[in-house]
Order: C-alpha cells, then sequence, then structure tokens
C-alpha cells in the first residue's frame, strides 16, 4: 500500500507542475492556476491526523512538481540552440541547472508548510482557516526568496499568469504581483481543504466550507476594488507619438560583414518609409536592445546611420553596446542611447541589471578563465544610475529598461521615484524567436505598468512590440506566434503620459516592504524551525 501511495503522492506532484506550466504562455490557460497547486496541497493535508508528510518527503515532492513546472515553462531557453554560438552542452546544461535551481524553492515551501500542519494541524475549523490564509503567505515569501537571492530570477511568478485578468491585477498598485500570487494561491488553498473534507477516511461534512468562503470573499473585494481602478486609470486620450522599428532581423544573421550591411538597411528602408508614410513626425523613434552592429558612440557605419536619420526631423532611443576603457582596463556595457534632431548624442543608460551567463559569467571577476565561457566572449559591465530621459515642449520623461529589466519590480519603482512617466522596454527576443519566451516576457512587463501606474512602449528586434497602458492593457501587440518568424514592423502608438500632478502608488513609494518581504521572513522562519524540529525529532524521510 506503501508503493501505491508514493505513486499517488509523485502523481500529485507531477499534475500540479503541469497544470501550473499550461497556465502561462504559450497555453494561457490563466483558470488553471487557480487550482494546479491543489494536488500538492492534498498530499500535505491528507496525512494522518494532521501531522504533516516527512520533511524529506515533502521536500522531494515539492522539488520534482516544481522542476516538472519549470521544465516546461523554461522549455523556450532551448532556441539557444538554434540562435546561440554557445556550445549546446552549456546550453543545455544552463537550462538544467537553472531549472533544479528554482525547483529548490518549491522543495522549500513544501517543508515549510508540512511543518505548519504538523504545528497547527488540519482536523478542526479554525486550523484549516488559519493555514488556509498562512499557506499563500510562505508561498508568495519562497516567490521573493527566488526572486531576490544570488543574482533574483522573479520569472512566471504564480500572479503572472493573470496578466490578462484586468480587474484582478490591480490591486498590485498597492502589493505588487506578491498580492496577486496570494490571492491565486489563496484560492488553491480554500479549495485543497473544501476537497478534503470529501475524501475518505473522513467523513462527509456538508456545511458552508468556511475555507473557501474566506478565499472567495477576498477575491472578490479585490475584483469590486478592480473595477473601479481600471476604470479610474484609463487614459483621456492624446499624448506623444512614438514609433517602434522592429526588424525581425534573425539573431543569426548578424555576424558576418554582408550581414551587417543587411542590418543597416533594413533599419534605413525601414524607418525611412514609416515616416513618409505618416502625417506627422513622430515624438520618438525607438530602436531595439543591441539593434546597431557598432556602437554609436563611436565612429563608424552604425553611427553615422544613426545621425543621418536622426536629422530627419524625430529624436532616436537607439539600443546599442558601448565600449569604454577606464583605469587600462576595456569595459563593455548595454547601453541605451539619445538622439535629437541636431545629431547630437543626449543622454545614455547602461543596463544595471545583467543577464547571468548571457551578458557576464559569475565569479569570473575572481576565476579567470570562467570569462571564456561568456557567450559573447567578454562580459559586460552593469550601469549603476537610474537615468530619467526628458523631451518635448512641454517636457515628458521617460527611462528605459533593457532586455529582462522589466521583470525586475524595484528597477521600475526606481525610475518612475526618479522622475520617469513612462517606461520604454528595449528588448532584444529574437534570441527566442518562435517560442513562449516572448510572450512570458510581456506577461512581467504588464505589472511594472499597474504598480506604478506609468504606461509603457515595448520595443523588440522580433518577439511582441507594443503599448501597454497604466492599467495593464495591452495595445496593438505586433504578431508573435510561437512556430511562425517574426514580421517586420513599424508600429506607431499615441502614448497619455501622466500629468504633473502625478502621485506615486503605494507600491512605488513602498515596494515590498509591507507585504512581500515580512511574507519571506514568515516562509524563512517556518523552514529554519522544520529544520530544527528535525534534528531534535526524525521524522520519516
Amino acid at each position: 500500500m506503501e508503493r501505491f501511495a508514493a505513486q499517488g503522492r509523485l502523481m500529485a506532484a507531477l499534475l500540479s507542475g503541469v497544470l501550473l506550466a499550461l497556465s502561462f504562455p504559450p497555453f494561457e490557460i490563466a483558470g488553471l492556476a487557480w487550482l494546479a497547486l491543489v494536488p500538492l496541497l492534498l498530499v500535505i493535508f491528507r496525512q494522518p491526523e494532521g501531522g504533516g508528510l516527512g520533511f524529506g518527503q515533502a521536500f522531494r515532492l515539492g522539488f520534482f512538481g516544481g522542476l516538472v513546472f519549470w521544465l516546461l515553462s523554461m522549455s523556450w531557453m532551448l532556441r539557444l540552440i538554434e540562435t546561440s554560438p554557445a556550445p549546446v552542452i552549456l546550453i543545455l546544461l544552463g537550462w538544467l541547472v537553472l531549472c533544479v535551481c528554482c525547483a529548490l524553492y518549491w522543495g522549500a515551501f513544501m517543508v515549510a508548510a508540512a511543518w505548519l500542519c504538523r504545528a497547527i494541524g488540519t482536523v478542526r475549523l479554525w486550523q484549516s482557516v488559519l493555514l488556509t490564509i498562512l499557506l499563500p503567505i510562505v508561498w508568495v515569501g519562497w516567490e521573493m526568496a527566488r526572486s531576490c537571492w544570488i543574482t533574483g530570477f522573479p520569472w512566471n511568478l504564480l500572479g503572472i499568469s493573470q496578466y490578462r485578468n484586468l480587474v484582478l491585477i490591480q490591486c498590485a498598485q498597492w502589493v505588487g504581483v506578491p498580492g496577486v500570487s496570494a490571492l491565486v494561491m489563496l484560492a488553491n488553498s480554500g479549495l485543497a481543504f473544501t476537497i478534503l473534507r470529501y475524501l475518505p477516511p473522513r467523513e462527509k461534512t456538508y456545511r458552508p466550507h468556511l475555507e473557501l468562503f474566506v478565499a472567495l470573499l477576498t477575491i472578490a473585494v479585490c475584483f469590486r476594488a478592480g473595477i473601479g481602478l481600471v476604470r479610474q486609470h484609463e487614459p483621456a486620450g492624446g499624448g506623444v507619438e512614438i514609433m517602434a522599428i522592429q526588424p525581425a532581423i534573425p539573431q543569426v544573421k548578424k555576424w558576418s560583414q554582408e550581414e551587417i550591411d543587411l542590418v543597416h538597411s533594413t533599419f534605413r528602408n525601414l524607418q525611412g518609409r514609416a515616416l513618409q508614410a505618416g502625417p506627422t513626425l513622430p515624438d520618438l523613434v525607438i530602436w531595439p536592445e543591441t539593434a546597431t552592429p557598432y556602437c554609436v558612440t563611436e565612429e563608424g557605419e552604425s553611427r553615422d546611420l544613426v545621425l543621418e536619420l536622426s536629422r530627419k526631423g524625430a529624436p532616436m532611443l537607439v539600443g546599442s553596446m558601448d565600449m569604454m576603457t577606464l583605469g587600462g582596463e576595456t569595459l563593455c556595457f548595454n547601453g541605451s542611447f539619445l538622439f535629437n534632431t541636431n545629431a547630437v548624442l543626449v543622454k545614455s543608460y547602461y543596463k544595471q541589471h545583467l543577464v547571468p551567463f548571457g551578458e557576464y559569467v559569475p565569479l569570473s571577476g575572481w576565476i579567470p578563465w570562467l570569462a571564456t565561457l561568456a557567450p559573447m566572449g567578454w562580459n559586460c559591465s552593469a550601469g549603476a544610475q537610474a537615468t530619467v530621459f526628458t523631451l518635448g515642449h512641454p517636457a515628458w520623461s521617460f527611462s528605459c529598461l533593457i532586455c529582462f529589466e522589466d521583470i525586475m519590480a524595484d528597477l521600475s519603482r526606481d525610475f518612475v521615484k526618479a522622475g520617469a512617466r513612462m517606461l520604454i522596454n528595449q528588448t532584444n527576443d529574437a534570441w527566442f524567436d518562435r517560442s513562449a519566451g516572448p510572450g512570458q516576457h510581456l506577461s512581467h512587463c504588464v505589472f511594472r505598468c499597474v504598480e506604478n501606474r506609468v504606461p509603457a512602449i515595448r520595443v523588440g528586434n522580433s518577439g511582441i512590440s507594443c503599448m501597454i497602458l497604466p492599467t495593464g492593457s495591452i495595445v496593438e501587440p505586433t504578431e508573435n506566434a510561437p512556430g511562425h518568424p517574426p514580421v517586420a514592423s513599424t508600429p506607431r502608438w499615441q502614448v497619455a503620459i501622466p500629468d504633473s500632478d502625478f502621485q506615486p502608488t503605494f507600491y512605488t513609494r513602498h515596494g515590498d516592504w509591507v507585504f512581500g518581504i515580512p511574507c519571506g521572513i514568515i516562509a524563512v522562519g517556518c523552514l529554519v524551525l522544520a529544520l530544527i524540529e528535525a534534528r531534535r525529532k526524525p521524522n520519516p524521510a
């Protein structure tokens, strides 16, 4: 019997991992997230006398379910085999290591949850109601830990699955993505306890299930508040006109001189035709991340092209690499550069949060030979300043989020607190063309808008370019169907910039210190207490 029980627990973990993966792009069955973790929770709740799983069992089940989820949801990373010059073995190893590391947090959650069930119990009503409330806090806590520890990787947090549920995600202006994750997990825990009442060996109790009622009432309150917030923050129209240049140049076509000429001619032709076709000149033209083959700060073909096009009447924000020598050492930066219509470089921003093993190799400063593993052949250096760009009469301001910087909530907060009233995400998702990567990337940027109540413009080499309103509504996205090649595009958007009396949101001012970080402290505390108990009193493995 124990063998069948063990197999049943593994199947529950497998089911949770698969259901949650289906909640995110490319499948986007967001409703599954509200019940995906129920199988794993039932495994904990159904132990004899509410004692909970042995901590070793709990960790292994959580790790297994998490590994299934991450291997499925992060499978788009395997596109690097075709688009990156890195050896296949390193790409596979990086994908596996990342998924394993992320799965560890699921294991930690299960250990903390098992300890809570053992310490509180699951039989009495007050116990199950208390656990219904505490388990979302612990889940959010481990999501926060994953978002902050080491390099930080806040990818596909549970709440991100709801990025198209505009009404529900409005609470992010107070509690960020952690608050939305808590709502989804609250539904899971309430539903799990309700199902538990109808499973043997317990007697069926046909009474109002307070656990589920608590979850539904909380969600209903947030939903009602969200309706009013969506109406309140709908833009009035007008504003500045932004034009994006999405060249859809395959990543593999950036290495030879012949292909470099193709890149330059593509940008020249796309922007030239788009400017001629429009009745007016845009207030800003945006190129994607690392759009130019050469640095625009140095003499050469790329700089000449940018200066030529900027003189045609529209300021340009261009993504490019930059090299500089400091103290005898050559440093490389991933940057964004603003040129005015006089072909003058007005201001620049250097990417602050670099991608490990993509833009730099961790520990290579102490172990020099590790730098040889960098995909580009060198390590990038991180910028250190929250740059705010200003344009127009009257002036309007914006800041840049390069590549995956838009998944970091604190960066966007820093920019808005510094004075930015619009966020621009320049990215190069061509590395992951024809996969779910660009869609998952977009889903995170939605929350940066809701959290800070500012609009955003996303411009990609390929992937999904679009405007996102302060409500999180996605406007006129370019097509990016997994399995299909990207299409070149020059979309234009009218962006309503917040007024001068704009007041930062609660989340902009306080970030995760009010909800997310306290959840993290509680989650780590539960794990520590579980480990102390395990040392004092051996429990089943």
